[in-house]
C-alpha cells in the first residue's frame, strides 16, 4: 500500500541524519501510520488514496500529518507520556500506544469537505431569472 512520507522527510522535520538502523525503523513506522491513517479516513467515509487521486486531500497535508506522528514517535521517551518541571512530575502511558494515532484535528485536516457553493450553482435546483 501507499506511504505518505519517506524517512528523509522525519530526518529533516528533526534535524538530524539518520544511520540505516534509524532509516529502517522510520520506514517501518511509517508504513505503519500510513495504514492508520487510511484506517481513521475510512471510520469517517473518507478513501484517502482516492481523495488524494482526486486532489480532494492535499498530498502535503498527508505528508505532514504522518511525518508528525512519525516524529512524536521516534522523539518522544518509550513509556513516558509527559513531563513538567521544575515540579518533575512524569506521567506514564503503555508504550505500545505511545504516539501511533491520529489526533481529532490531524483527521479533521485529511478530511474531505463538502462542495463549495460555486460547485453547486448551475446544479439541477438552481433558479436562474429568465
Amino acid at each position: 500500500m501507499a506511504t505518505y512520507a519517506s524517512p528523509a522527510d522525519v530526518a529533516t522535520r528533526l534535524g538530524v541524519t539518520f544511520t540505516d538502523t534509524e532509516t529502517d525503523q522510520a520506514k517501518a513506522l511509517i508504513r505503519y501510520v500510513s495504514a492508520i491513517m487510511r484506517k481513521r479516513l475510512a471510520d469517517v467515509g473518507a478513501n484517502l488514496d482516492t481523495g488524494l487521486a482526486a486532489n480532494t486531500i492535499e498530498r502535503d497535508l498527508a505528508e505532514a500529518v504522518c511525518v508528525d506522528v512519525v516524529t512524536q514517535a521516534v522523539s518522544v521517551k518509550q513509556g513516558v507520556k509527559s513531563e513538567a518541571h521544575p515540579e518533575y512530575t512524569i506521567v506514564f502511558q503503555d508504550a505500545t500506544t505511545a504516539g501511533l494515532d491520529l489526533a481529532a484535528d490531524q483527521i479533521g485536516l485529511l478530511t474531505p469537505t463538502g462542495p463549495s457553493a460555486d460547485e453547486v450553482r448551475g446544479k439541477a435546483f438552481s433558479v436562474h431569472p429568465g
